[in-house]
């Protein structure tokens, strides 16, 4: 069995999603399925020619994995190019099982709710078998994560066993899958500080290397 990775994240191979979608081709190169040994290909949704190919390869029997970040409640814009490319397929892709990983840095599984429910919407239009959607929260900082590590090992090996457990008998373990997603809501008491947090560890971090913390109070288009 076949599984195609179409990874849309616009970080490409520098990319949380990669990494992910990565340790679920892990567990599912380590299980054979029905037909003998498993087969994973890749393909980078954010280089142009990778895009090229991966339209023309989405409709060949396999299983397809869309994997892309959440921002926002919203897909990435070359998430919804590649959709737009694969529409082309409506009603010829039976024999494609589609699956779908998405992943946010919010910890809430409520965040990436409504993208399942229009994915799930999004391969019956095409016509083709939806085996499920793997929803992570804080998936922001993934690919620096050490596999050795308390929290990262048992994040990735989540993923293997996903990965194992689809290669043997093509479902998704619901118990794993909700495990990933996060819970609702957090507690009110820990609420206030998420954002505090997250910006001393990344937001802040990441103005600092591209030399704008000392502009982020800027209010640009506000008018005097």
């Amino acid at each position: 069995m076949r599984l195609n990775i179409f990874n849309c994240s616009p970080r490409g191979k520098r990319s949380n999603t990669r990494v992910l979608a990565g340790a679920f081709a892990e567990g599912f190169l380590e299980t054979e399925g029905p037909a003998g040994r498993n087969d994973v290909r890749e393909y980078f949704i954010s280089d142009p020619g990778e895009f090229r190919l991966a339209s023309e390869v989405f409709g060949e029997p396999c299983v397809a994995l869309i994997a892309f970040p959440v921002y926002v409640d919203a897909m990435p814009a070359i998430a919804k190019s590649f959709i737009e490319e694969i529409a082309a397929y409506k009603g010829r892709c039976s024999s494609t099982r589609m699956l779908f990983l998405i992943q946010t840095g919010f910890p809430e599984e409520t965040h990436t709710r409504p993208m399942k429910a229009y994915l799930e919407k999004l391969a019956k239009r095409l016509g083709a078998p939806c085996d499920g959607v793997i929803r992570m929260g804080g998936g922001e900082g993934a690919r620096d994560r050490v596999r050795g590590s308390k929290g990262g090992g048992k994040m990735f090996e989540r993923y293997r066993m996903l990965g194992r457990g689809y290669a043997a008998n093509g479902v998704l373990d619901e118990a794993i899958l909700a495990k990933l997603a996060g819970p609702k809501r957090l507690p009110a008491l820990l609420t206030p500080l998420v954002l505090p947090l997250a910006n001393f560890f990344f937001w802040d971090r990441e103005l600092k290397r591209n030399g704008a913390y000392e502009k982020r109070r800027d209010r640009p288009l506000e008018r005097e």
